[in-house]
């Protein structure tokens, strides 16, 4: 597989674990007594791999 090729995969699948945490995080709000522990580190790993989708984009542009 190309370089570029593998990269884009890379960052479809950190966004989809992004959309997944944000579902998670919505389902946990919509409880009536959130747990907000749970939610903080879904919101850390959030920041964490967009993070990582921002350095896979850089490296991706510079390959272009």
């Amino acid at each position: 597989m190309g370089r570029n090729k593998d990269l884009r995969k890379k960052i479809a699948g950190r966004l989809r674990m992004i959309e997944r945490h944000e579902e998670k995080i919505r389902g946990e709000l919509a409880k009536p007594h959130p747990d907000e522990s749970l939610i903080a580190h879904w919101r850390s790993e959030i920041e964490a791999v967009k993070e990582k989708v921002a350095d896979l984009t850089r490296r991706l542009e510079r390959i272009w």
